[in-house]
């Protein structure tokens, strides 16, 4: 969910539970923080769980999470280098390799916001969205090039999606190596954040 308004309606509809999902997360994106969404959506939905995703890649931040009220995360890019994840290993080399500044936002001026890792690619495609190409010149450059970076390897013609926080990922793990550090993490913060005095 990227506003109050759209949780709110999934709410009264009956959903489960949502998902909100901030601007810092990998692949296309809305246009609040997961910050805002949580200090705007969280507290005025009552009825059901509303999970967080965007840029949540450590125990701390599904901590920060959990004492915002929400009831759980959801990542994506942290699993992009389990081992069990099958995108191409050149990707994941690139992942661990980039700094925070290597995210860039593609489409973002047409409402269409797509984030992944700086490239040869983004960069085209950046330039001619600033000297304001027609929608139909960028989104035929842009197909396919999901597909050109996860599966075939080419991680600068593709578009590499993963999220703003790029630091901690750092390496290869099994899928429950990730869980276990994450849950480690989180309760370590926790019990750090019982002992905070204001």
């Amino acid at each position: 969910m990227p506003n109050l308004k759209l949780a709110k309606r999934m709410e009264d509809q009956g959903a489960d539970a949502i998902v909100i999902e901030g601007m810092e997360s990998g692949g296309h994106i809305g246009n609040q923080t997961t910050m805002a969404l949580m200090t705007n959506v969280i507290p005025q939905i009552t009825r059901i769980p509303v999970i967080v995703a965007g840029g949540i890649v450590t125990g701390k931040a599904l901590a920060a999470v959990l004492l915002m009220g929400g009831a759980g995360v959801q990542m994506g890019s942290r699993f992009l280098l389990a081992r069990e994840c099958q995108v191409h290993p050149k990707v994941k080399e690139r992942i661990i390799g980039a700094t925070d500044a290597d995210s860039v936002v593609t489409g973002f001026s047409r409402n269409y916001g797509v984030r992944g890792l700086r490239n040869k690619f983004t960069d085209e495609y950046l330039a001619l969205e600033t000297f304001g190409a027609p929608f139909e010149e960028l989104s035929s450059l842009a197909i396919g090039r999901n597909r050109l970076s996860a599966v075939e390897g080419d991680v600068e013609n593709g578009s590499g999606q993963v999220d703003q926080s790029l630091v901690p990922l750092t390496r290869i793990q099994s899928a429950q190596e990730i869980i276990e550090e994450i849950i480690q993490e989180a309760r370590e913060a926790l019990a750090a954040a019982s002992r905070i005095e204001l």
